[in-house]
């Protein structure tokens, strides 16, 4: 879709097997002229006009240097700030991907006023695990990399992102909520895989690191006594912590893209790590953060420089600045109802608090109303969920036409895996863990947890416990691991209304492999459950 949509007319790719998927759909593509390669194993033998060496284009482009001397500066100098630099695509969270259409001036304002908040220089160095694709890379990576001389790391590989962190020790680190909930859910793993004095350990200093982190955020001095706790703290828990995650040497922790859930925030900041909300998007730029000493775990920070906002009659963020898009490629229907009377639109539901504070919502769209006319925020109650260690992910449900909310639940396999071991509970496959009894009461008594942050007409009152892991290659997640909703109401059609209905189960069919690598297909009944406060 993208391909096509954006009319490109050069794929840039890394090998054979990314050349393999353009050339099948290379007449559905008709601007497309080139699929130029740069690892050219398994492909010298494609006889195609259409592919051509990343090191073929390096070549041409030398010999034609030398008929046309310093093309390359003239080129530059007749460039504007006002002209496309780049389409980046949306999320499609809501539907198809729109191609945002942003300038040079766009691109340059927003690291500018990010940088101004997170002040770089070329000692420093960054680390990207970001999809060169998403917008979020170059706001937060390159062009603050360029702007600074800070330099710019790349992880080798998904699976050794930890690994390299460690290795390169970075002064800067950005990562999304589910990467920062990850890492909390990483020291609850082997917190309890350690022996009893290093869980004693861990249960005594991480309530003194809660305690300096509050006095932190109060703009309080820690009284003799607390300051010597928490160097003991340190020395004995935060340092060798710190060193295990690879962020002893950060100055700056940024969290982005979607709600992070209050506990995981908090318990970073205890261990010694200053987070701080960041607010942007692809069509709106850098929108507002946190500034050192004006931290607010409910809210994403004042303002950029140079960036206003407001708020409409039906909550949603309206922005102006130099940061914002041009328009959407090719979709200038689209285009007109991004924009009101200069105003970008931002689809986000917000308040703005007493200290000029933005306090993020949810996205406008799924702002929950149930019948009785009670809001509730889905992103809200799914990140305050993620927090416990046996829940990978969760969708909430309701809609005016309901009249209570609901949630379906993954449970975190190896954390969930090991508490079944620990208490003798036999199982074979994630879908026979996940419908234990046992593992629902467990998973029940978090949900209640939750419940007791909420009022009560919005608290969850029924949930299953999904067979399977949500999978951004089954489309129900995008790439950065944003729900997509609509998607997925559709396909959870029976579960979700079962809870809405009289039927306590639902038989479903699913993929398994069981713990000695064999794979097969089960069928397994889901069953609802109510929520004894719910």
């Amino acid at each position: 879709y993208v391909a096509t949509h954006s009319g490109a007319r050069f794929a840039v790719v890394n090998d054979q097997e990314q050349a393999d998927k353009f050339l099948e759909i290379k007449d559905e593509i008709p601007a497309l002229g080139k699929i130029i390669y740069w690892d050219p194993k398994g492909l010298k033998n494609y006889d195609d006009s259409i592919l051509v060496s990343f090191a073929e284009v390096v070549e041409r482009g030398k010999e034609y240097e030398k008929t046309h001397a310093e093309l390359f500066e003239r080129n530059l100098a007749k460039g504007k700030g006002n002209d496309i630099a780049f389409i980046y695509y949306t999320s499609g969270t809501t539907g198809l991907p729109k191609g945002a259409r942003l300038t040079h001036r766009a691109l340059i304002t927003t690291a500018q006023g990010f940088v101004s908040r997170y002040p770089l220089d070329e000692e420093d160095d960054l680390v990207s695990n970001f999809p060169a694709a998403w917008v979020g890379d170059s706001y937060f990576a390159t062009i603050p990399h360029l702007l600074t001389g800070a330099r710019l790391n790349f992880p080798e590989e998904p699976e050794t992102v930890a690994e390299d962190t460690r290795e390169i020790g970075p002064d800067f680190a950005i990562y999304g909520p589910r990467q920062w909930e990850s890492l909390v859910s990483d020291i609850q793993v082997k917190i309890t895989d350690a022996n009893p004095l290093k869980r004693f350990i861990y249960q005594l200093f991480v309530p003194v690191g809660h305690k300096i982190a509050d006095l932190n955020f109060q703009d309080e001095r820690p009284s003799w006594f607390w300051r010597v706790m928490h160097g003991l703290a340190y020395l004995f828990l935060l340092r060798p912590l710190k060193d295990k995650l690879g962020l002893s040497n950060v100055r700056f922790a940024v969290t982005g893209s979607s709600v992070l859930s209050l506990d995981t925030f908090r318990l970073i900041h205890a261990v010694g790590i200053e987070l701080r909300q960041t607010y942007a998007s692809t069509e709106a730029g850098f929108i507002s953060s946190h500034s050192r000493g004006e931290i607010d775990f409910n809210s994403v920070g004042r303002p950029a420089p140079g960036v206003e906002v407001r708020v409409s009659d039906e909550r949603e963020l309206l922005v102006r600045s130099d940061c914002t898009f041009s328009e959407y490629h090719n979709e200038p229907e689209k285009t007109a109802a991004a924009k009101l009377d200069g105003w970008c639109r931002t689809g986000d539901a917000v308040n703005i608090n007493d200290e000029g504070h933005l306090i993020f919502m949810d996205r406008l769209e799924h702002m929950g109303e149930l019948a009785s006319g009670v809001k509730y925020a889905p992103q809200y109650i799914e990140g305050r969920l993620r927090f416990s260690s046996y829940i990978k992910d969760a969708m909430v449900v309701g809609g005016k036409d309901r009249d209570f909310v609901s949630a379906m639940v993954n449970i975190d396999f190896a954390m969930v895996g090991k508490w079944a071991e620990r208490n003798s509970i036999p199982y074979t496959t994630f879908v026979d863990l996940s419908q234990k009894e046992e593992v629902a009461d467990l998973i029940q008594k978090d949900l209640m947890r939750v419940n007791s942050y909420l009022p009560g007409g919005a608290r969850v009152k029924k949930f299953v416990l999904l067979h399977k892991e949500f999978d951004p290659d089954e489309a129900e997640l995008t790439r950065t691991r944003k729900l997509r909703r609509e998607f997925m109401e559709g396909r959870y059609k029976d579960l979700i209304d079962a809870m809405y209905g009289d039927n306590d189960s639902v038989t479903v069919e699913a993929p398994v492999t069981y713990r000695d690598g064999r794979k097969g297909v089960v069928a397994t009944t889901i069953k609802v459950r109510s929520i004894g406060n719910g």
